[in-house]
């Protein structure tokens, strides 16, 4: 009787601390939430006028529209926004930022600076660095939770601060893909000279980092600056023998590099490769006649994603004496090659309606009749609904 009294009492307390625990949650919620609309409606409006103002270095206004901008940001001052804004290019925050704010405070900003591209962002930063973020943030960097780290990276990264590298670098090595990449993007954007010398080399060691992220990061930068860089990269992988997705997969960021960089590397890898998604990462980079007479032999590959890629690439480069090489293919006994080796061959130099119609009657092979006839019917379609990119004109 004892025994049972006690459970009983304590699944009792324990059911009322559960309540507790969840009237205490839905309260902090709330507060969360009410913190948050303050912090943006005092804020919003200043932080989208900032964003607003032309860098002093840059301005090209005459002299009579750039006042009247002026005094159209001065009558906006009265609307109870934060800063007085002077005709030098300078402004005062008159309101502090308390730390208990900093957190909604850095995502409104972050994402307004995220949105902007150029100048825009420079009385962002000032903003920024008249409220103190910078030392203000790196109390979130050191905090235990994942979500204030990745907040304190990202705005280290937009803030561009040199001083806070060291501070961000070490985060690169995290087992954390999320935070591991946020880091090295933020890196990029606080210095990325150096940021190519010392950590570019982690994209080929990095497998669960998102390529699309990668290649976001690579196109922010210079492309006669990552070039050359991201070519010896590729190629000193492949001599160490790479596994083949992420080989292709480091190719695949050759297409914001120069063409003229990469063009003797990838004719190397087509000839001595027989790994099928490298030599496909590689015919999508072929933009030129150099590579030709290799891409023609691939043609009777083996692989039937080789081969249809090979009849893609063909059609990019466009040359006539190739036309009976994709009529060729649309022999094909796969369905996917016979399609794209018929959708290259109607861009052909030289091909009409009319000869594409005379070949979908003509041939002999009853799958090349048929795939032309749909490409052609789609083409036909396609005309239809946007007379602007007709097929018909030519």
């Amino acid at each position: 009787m004892t025994t049972a009294w006690w459970v009983g009492g304590s699944f009792t307390l324990l059911a009322l601390f559960c309540i507790a625990f969840m009237i205490w949650l839905r309260r902090r919620s709330e507060f969360v939430k009410e913190r948050r609309e303050a912090v943006t409606k005092q804020w919003e409006e200043t932080l989208y006028q900032l964003s607003a103002l032309e860098e002093p270095q840059t301005k090209t206004l005459k002299t009579s529209a750039r006042q009247k901008k002026i005094e159209e940001i001065k009558e906006t001052e009265k609307n109870n926004l934060l800063f007085k804004y002077e005709e030098s290019g300078r402004f005062e925050i008159s309101v502090p930022l308390e730390m208990r704010d900093l957190h909604h405070f850095l995502h409104l900003w972050n994402y307004v600076h995220e949105s902007l591209r150029g100048p825009s962002k420079t009385y962002l930063n000032l903003l920024a660095d008249n409220l103190n973020v910078t030392e203000k943030t790196y109390k979130l960097l050191r905090s235990p939770f994942p979500r204030n780290q990745l907040l304190a990276i990202n705005t280290y990264g937009n803030l561009g601060d040199k001083s806070a590298y060291e501070k961000v670098e070490p985060f690169i090595h995290k087992r954390d893909p999320i935070i591991s990449f946020w880091a090295w993007r933020a890196l990029f954007r606080i210095d990325f000279e150096e940021s190519l010398n010392k950590h570019l080399a982690l994209i080929a060691v990095r497998e669960d980092w998102s390529p699309v992220y990668i290649a976001k990061v690579i196109k922010e930068g210079d492309p006669d600056e990552i070039s050359l860089p991201l070519v010896k990269l590729i190629e000193k992988k492949y001599e160490e023998g790479i596994n083949e997705r992420t080989l292709s997969r480091l190719l695949s960021y050759l297409s914001m590099a120069h063409s003229m960089d990469y063009s003797l590397l990838i004719d190397r890898i087509l000839t001595e490769s027989k790994q099928t998604e490298v030599i496909i990462a590689c015919l999508r980079l072929v933009n030129s006649d150099y590579l030709l007479p290799r891409v023609r032999e691939l043609m009777k590959s083996e692989r039937w994603e080789i081969r249809m890629q090979v009849a893609l690439t063909l059609g990019r480069l466009g040359h006539a004496e190739d036309i009976d090489l994709l009529i060729h293919a649309l022999n094909d006994l796969d369905w996917w090659v016979r399609y794209r080796a018929a959708c290259s061959l109607v861009t052909m130099p030289g091909m009409t309606e009319e000869k594409i119609a005379e070949l979908a009657e003509t041939l002999p092979n009853q799958f090349a009749r048929d795939i032309l006839q749909q490409v052609l019917s789609e083409i036909r379609l396609l005309c239809f609904i946007q007379p602007s990119s007709s097929f018909l004109s030519k």
